[in-house]
């Protein structure tokens, strides 16, 4: 999608499935129904506003009131609930906080020692494992609110630009929360291939620090990204939204 952007297709959506190996569970399933759309000349506040008209519609369809979204920065949930700055605690800060808020989670505190033994070898990524620990266990849990969360780190920037936000490098990512349910994730897009290639490169020295094999970076990508227009674009679970129109609490109930 993002090449056919680049060849001027304008404003384009795909509504398909999508598969994701290794994740299953309530709300998981390793494939799965994705709405993703990109809208040229858009900003983050634009697509979030699209979004929820978007939800506002289908609430109507569905017989229920639900609120406008509300929007949070990842900086001030993380303030609210652990009392620091994401962006600057260090490492064994949030370890700390894990091990003393989550005792009881010894399969994930176990997952993120073995990341962290790689920390020696050059691991870049053992902090936002920390940080992704206590989003899951301590803060999405609580986003029971229809919501976006904005202003992620940014080492979580994916394939978002990246900019600063009350003097702070941020990634310019959002994500809709409803019922502790993440159901989208957006960006306004990244459009400079050498940082792509440096991220991609990074997550490559990530991987080779834990063991996991190497991915060629996707040149053709690489070479379409400068051909972009300036753009907001976003990718929606459509299965884990029915879930929640219809009160249900398993993806099995709508697959």
């Amino acid at each position: 999608m993002k090449k056919l952007l680049a060849r001027d297709s304008g404003a384009i959506y795909s509504l398909g499935p999508a598969f994701r190996s290794g994740e299953s569970g309530g709300q998981h399933s390793p494939e799965f129904m994705m709405l993703e759309w990109y809208r040229p000349g858009y900003d983050l506040g634009q697509l979030e506003s699209e979004v929820s008209h978007l939800i506002e519609r289908l609430a109507q369809h569905f017989a229920l009131n639900i609120p406008p979204p509300l929007t949070t920065s990842y900086s001030e949930l993380f303030e609210n609930r652990f009392g620091i700055d994401p962006h600057k605690a260090d490492t064994q800060t949030l370890k700390s906080i894990v091990l003393e808020a989550f005792p009881d989670h010894v399969h994930h505190l176990q997952a993120a020692e073995e990341s962290e033994r790689g920390e020696n070898q050059g691991d870049e990524g053992e902090r936002d494992d920390w940080l992704d620990l206590l989003f899951v266990l301590g803060i999405e849990p609580g986003l029971q609110t229809l919501g976006f969360v904005t202003g992620f780190p940014e080492s979580q920037a994916s394939l978002a630009r990246v900019d600063y936000e009350d003097g702070q490098r941020v990634a310019l990512r959002t994500e809709l929360y409803w019922q502790g349910v993440e159901l989208a994730n957006g960006y306004d897009e990244l459009r400079d291939s050498n940082e792509l290639r440096t991220r991609m490169a990074r997550d490559n020295r990530i991987r080779s620090a834990r063991g996991l094999p190497q991915i060629a970076p996707d040149e053709s990508l690489l070479n379409a990204l400068p051909e972009m227009p300036p753009c907001a674009g976003i990718a929606l679970g459509v299965d884990r939204l029915l879930m929640l129109l219809l009160g249900k609490q398993q993806l099995a109930d709508v697959l």
